[in-house]
């Protein structure tokens, strides 16, 4: 199932936010959230978290990059150390940790955006500016079957 369509909430005093009824049994009820790399939040089913995990877990330097072991590590233990198993609440919501809520920029007014194989949770306003950078598949040159 791919997550789609864009829902506007709340973040409650809990730091909770309501997961849309549609992304629900998808999602199941313990998940990973994690950072992404545009300022927003990346939600993923277990399944698709073990998919994910598995990918950086199997990093390795690449000197035309000049990555090194030691960059790889950073980003190991950035990505991981910050991500979030959460557990859904019989309300379907959950709380995002405070590290998260930060870096996100998260204060009230949130945007669920479906993502494919995950979806993502961005500051309204932020959400906003960044789809004004949203480039169409022809300016892509991303051959897509309609």
């Amino acid at each position: 199932m791919d997550f789609l369509g864009v829902y506007n909430h709340t973040l409650d005093a809990k730091n909770r936010i309501f997961i849309p009824s549609k992304y629900r049994e998808d999602l199941g009820e313990t998940f990973v959230v994690c950072k992404a790399p545009d300022e927003c939040l990346y939600v993923y089913s277990q399944a698709e978290w073990e998919k994910v995990s598995e990918q950086i877990k199997n990093l390795r330097p690449d000197p035309e990059k000049r990555q090194t072991a030691e960059d790889i590590n950073r980003f190991k233990r950035s990505f991981f150390g910050k991500a979030d198993k959460v557990d859904m609440d019989k309300q379907g919501r959950f709380t995002i940790k405070a590290e998260l809520l930060e870096y996100a920029h998260l204060t009230k007014d949130v945007v669920i955006a479906g993502a494919g194989n995950k979806f993502e949770v961005w500051d309204a306003e932020a959400f906003e500016r960044d789809s004004y950078k949203t480039r169409d598949a022809y300016d892509l040159d991303i051959e897509v079957i309609f």
